[in-house]
């Protein structure tokens, strides 16, 4: 058995799903795309690019599904119960207001296998999830960002 990893039960959801579907190309679409591949391609499939191209693409999907099923069989799921809505911590939004700009920004945080930055679903381990951790509605807190230090003040905090 590989090392536990949380994740919250849609973060389980979508891995899930998201494996399902590589399942599918996997055992279903690349399969019957090799078989016309070696129909079309005639001769020495060593020389036939589309097939060399699928075989790679399968070996790569092979990869994808053997760490997907090894992430979901290991993974350990955060009850909605451990999602506290007083402080920052995994599972729960913070809505942040940059001291500086004022501008307003809602990071949700998750686990790392659930980063999503396009969703605002950020790492508990990155350096804004690290700073923002127990922390409550009103504090000011500062972050060592790549960039530099930003500071942000909680403005809330909503179970995620």
């Amino acid at each position: 058995m590989g090392k536990e990893t949380l994740l919250t039960k849609e973060g389980y959801r979508i891995k899930k799903a998201e494996l399902e579907e590589l399942e599918h190309r996997l055992y279903h679409e690349i399969p019957e795309r090799l078989k016309e591949a070696k129909e079309h391609g005639g001769g020495d499939l060593r020389e036939n690019k589309e097939y060399i191209w699928l075989k790679q693409e399968q070996e790569m999907l092979e990869n994808e599904v053997r760490s997907l099923r090894e992430l979901l069989e290991n993974a350990r799921i955060i009850s909605e119960g451990d999602i506290r809505s007083d402080v920052v911590g995994i599972g729960t939004r913070a809505i942040l207001e940059d001291a500086e700009t004022g501008e307003v920004a809602t990071y949700t945080l998750v686990p790392p296998a659930e980063v999503d930055l396009l969703r605002g679903k950020i790492s508990i381990d990155s350096p804004v999830g690290l700073a923002l951790q127990s922390y409550g509605k009103g504090k000011a807190i500062t972050v060592q960002a790549p960039a530099g230090k930003v500071q942000y003040k909680i403005l809330g905090i909503e179970r995620g």
